[in-house]
């Protein structure tokens, strides 16, 4: 029921829920060691779940974030907090997979929450923490407070997988590559024994508007992380690959942006499959950004009450996912028109340095001039045959 002084102020009531109070680490311990059945609903009956599958084998370590990028909302639903159990009762529940759950092979598909390596991070003085109001811990810089020592994080990895009938442990959650460059000791452990081929990270763009806009640092952090990656990998004797995450669209995004981001990846040879376009989420500060167009990040390029570029047009946003998938044919005719538009059209070629070719495959690249909406289709002239070949 809202306040009496507020009765009948707007046309509809707004809840906010006040942010959980962070949990101990025996309280973690605690609702972590439940009887959880481990399996489906009966309902489901013998139908194969395929996001069962994802999550039969792994173990929740902590909970909470204190990155604080502007499009996630895990910072205000989980806290900014990190909560973390304790190793023995991470290392009880890898036993209890391994001897009651039906179908495990020995592989722990990740130790990880919102992030993979935040475990048991915190601000080194509690006083500072419980005054503290920076929306971030690690942007524009790692605070100078914060603790980033992986060595328990490190620690856990080699238990782990030291028990018996664990033959591996994968992470499988997003690392913090800004994060993780602290640590020479736990990029070497990760790369060495817990990336089964592909490890996914989260430099989400290459250009400083959008980046900062994001909260998230620099491309310069991801090329120092990418050169540890390879050569532990190397030193391993494995091939490993970088799964890289963009978003495109996202509040404070230009076509320029997308553009210089679609060198970059063609200039690193990625090929992107799955791609992100940027959606106003609840609770996340670039939703405000988006319906608002202003920024209201006090140390964000001109501080806040500066506008910010939104993309919400569906013909642009598709432009920038295009950008993202380069590569594909069926996105070439709409990248040479906004090539051209752009002045760019020195971009459009058939040699190495261009980014799209000049010519098109057969039977290719008509989706991208397809209206997607109704009312976007051309009408057909009253009392006359519409053309044949018409472009649709």
């Amino acid at each position: 029921m809202p306040a009496p002084w507020c009765r009948g102020t707007f046309d509809r009531d707004v809840w906010l829920n006040p942010p959980p109070i962070p949990l101990t680490t025996p309280e973690m311990d605690y609702v972590c060691g439940l009887p959880y059945a481990r399996a489906p609903h009966p309902a489901y009956g013998e139908a194969k779940i395929p996001a069962w599958e994802m999550i039969r084998f792994p173990v929740n370590i902590m909970r909470g974030c204190f990155g604080g990028c502007t499009f996630c909302s895990i910072t205000e639903h989980e806290g900014r907090i990190i909560q973390s159990r304790s190793e023995s009762s991470i290392l009880r529940e890898i036993e209890e997979i391994r001897d009651k759950t039906p179908g495990f092979t020995g592989v722990t598909s990740d130790l990880g929450g919102p992030t993979a390596n935040m475990y048991r991070m915190a601000c080194k003085d509690p006083r500072i923490e419980s005054a503290c109001r920076r929306l971030s811990c690690v942007y524009p810089d790692i605070c100078k407070n914060l603790n980033t020592d992986h060595t328990p994080l490190i620690q856990l990895y080699r238990k782990a997988r030291a028990m018996p009938g664990v033959k591996k442990v994968l992470i499988g959650s997003g690392v913090r590559y800004d994060l993780a460059v602290q640590s020479p000791e736990y990029v070497k452990e990760l790369v060495t024994h817990h990336v089964g081929g592909y490890l996914k990270i989260a430099p989400e763009h290459t250009e400083e508007g959008p980046l900062a806009h994001m909260m998230k640092p620099g491309i310069g952090t991801y090329e120092r992380f990418r050169r540890m990656f390879e050569k532990y990998s190397r030193e391993a004797g494995k091939e490993q690959y970088l799964i890289p995450y963009f978003i495109a669209a996202h509040p404070g995004t230009t076509d320029e942006d997308m553009q210089n981001l679609a060198l970059w990846l063609k200039k690193n040879n990625f090929r992107l499959d799955q791609v992100q376009t940027f959606l106003p989420t609840p609770m996340a500060l670039a939703t405000t950004m988006y319906h608002t167009e202003l920024n209201h990040l006090r140390k964000v390029l001109g501080g806040r009450g500066r506008r910010v570029a939104v993309t919400r047009q569906g013909r642009t946003r598709r432009l920038h996912k295009a950008f993202l998938r380069w590569h594909d044919p069926e996105n070439w005719p709409l990248l040479r028109e906004a090539l051209q538009r752009m002045g760019r059209a020195d971009l459009i070629g058939n040699g190495k340095q261009h980014l799209v070719p000049a010519w098109q495959p057969s039977g290719t690249g008509k989706a991208a001039h397809r209206p997607k909406v109704a009312s976007e289709r051309p009408r057909r002239p009253t009392g006359r045959p519409m053309r044949q070949g018409l472009s649709r």
